[in-house]
């Protein structure tokens, strides 16, 4: 009866991946062990690889090969496989685990691991996504990722300054609207305690200030800085120069980071202008944004409907029942840096704007107060508004088009919007 089964026609190959070294275990259909190997990540022992699997594929069978990481340390070796024509599929991490765990005594070694993840490569066949040779959008994260750590330690540099800047200058935040703007940070390293500041006439301030800003600080905000570093009882610290040090440091830290994440995004968009998406077209999103939602999603048709790309977003809700029992939970899983993206993309879309009467995105403002209207909560609004978005990109995408707004659909939600505003500012009581 099952002579012909699809399953019968292949050989199930399981490697687990490391740095240095891989282990790959061959299974049958029926779940028998047929060889193990253990080989460098080199491109002399991918070739021992396929030898020792092609011997084994006699009578037409077709080696499939499954793998835990194909985007970091299985990256080379994927790739390799799929340039030579082979099947590679995505096995979940999730899925060996459970499988190893169904030992009555749980043990684990690589052999282990390369046979669990042939095991799961034979029983979900059918549903595990397949490796795709995508090079850009495997570049395009790798960039994003190295922007994001990079303004991981700006930031931890920043705070750092915020608490050195304290000790010697208490009243710097009225110095200037931001601390660490170009002229201000020019300012720290130059003086970096006021002992040093206090010994400049006005106009050596003013032309320092000048020259840092290129004129774009004006004579009164130069006099509040001079009038500041006076105002204030400044007392003699021991070790002072090295103290000094300390903010010289953190400045040139920051400004160098600021010149790598402004390289780096040059990088960013040269990338996503190759790919000739549509997707900045949306209001809200920049290329530089747009390109890191795209780094994370990968290539659409890894998606065959928008849901599949909310659920892997941990935003489509999961079904929770049981008998009578039927209820949706929060999905707290999925791609967490893509959910953050399309949640900033989702809060700026329902912005009401500074006068709070010119809305960013009608649309959606009206969408999100229809939702609380029908009693969802803010949050759970919020995720619709998420949702939609969903939908939009992915077509964007799928389809490769822009983004238009409705010109009369956006003047009827504004109008609507606007009407819900002044209905409640009515309720307000009167002062």
């Amino acid at each position: 009866m099952y002579d012909n089964h699809p399953k019968m026609r292949n050989l199930y190959v399981g490697v687990d991946c490391h740095k240095h070294t891989h282990t790959a275990a061959i299974i049958n259909c029926f779940n028998e062990k047929l060889d193990i190997l253990t080989f460098k990540n080199t491109q002399e022992d991918f070739n021992k690889l396929m030898d020792m699997v092609n011997s084994h594929a006699t009578n037409g069978l077709t080696p499939i090969y499954g793998l835990e990481d194909t985007k970091h340390l299985g990256y080379k070796l994927a790739t390799f496989l799929l340039n030579k024509n082979c099947e590679v599929k995505n096995v979940l991490s999730t899925l060996t685990y459970n499988e190893r765990k169904k030992n009555p005594i749980i043990s684990k070694d690589d052999e282990i691991d390369a046979l669990c993840i042939a095991k799961v490569l034979l029983d979900n066949l059918d549903t595990l996504t397949t490796a795709q040779n995508d090079e850009i959008y495997w570049t395009l994260k790798q960039v994003v990722k190295m922007k994001r750590a990079i303004t991981k330690d700006s930031v931890i540099a920043k705070n750092k300054l915020h608490a050195q800047l304290l000790h010697h200058y208490p009243n710097y935040k009225e110095f200037f609207s931001y601390f660490d703007c170009q002229t201000a940070l020019e300012l720290w390293e130059q003086y970096p305690s006021p002992d040093l500041l206090i010994k400049l006439s006005l106009e050596e301030l003013q032309k320092f200030i000048w020259k840092a800003s290129k004129g774009k600080v004006y004579q009164e905000q130069i006099q509040r800085i001079y009038n500041l570093v006076r105002i204030e009882d400044y007392e003699e610290v021991s070790y002072q120069e090295e103290r000094n040090i300390l903010i010289t440091t953190l400045v040139r830290q920051i400004k160098t980071n600021k010149e790598r994440i402004t390289e780096i995004e040059k990088n960013i968009v040269s990338l996503y202008d190759k790919l000739d998406f549509k997707l900045h077209t949306v209001k809200g999103l920049s290329k530089t944004a747009s390109a890191e939602i795209l780094s994370e999603i990968g290539n659409i048709n890894r998606f065959p409907t928008s849901d599949k790309l909310a659920r892997y977003a941990g935003i489509a809700p999961i079904n929770f029942s049981s008998g009578n029992s039927n209820k949706n939970i929060r999905n707290e899983f999925g791609n967490r840096q893509l959910n953050f993206y399309i949640h900033c993309l989702a809060v700026r879309s329902i912005s009401p704007g500074k006068t709070r009467t010119s809305p960013q995105n009608a649309i959606f403002i009206e969408y999100y107060h229809r939702k609380i209207s029908q009693g969802k909560n803010k949050q759970q609004s919020l995720t619709c508004v998420m949702r939609r978005l969903v939908n939009i990109i992915y077509k964007m995408l799928k389809n490769n088009t822009e983004f238009i707004m409705p010109p009369e659909l956006t003047e009827k939600c504004k109008n609507i919007y606007l009407e819900k505003m002044k209905q409640e500012k009515d309720k307000e009581p009167q002062k």
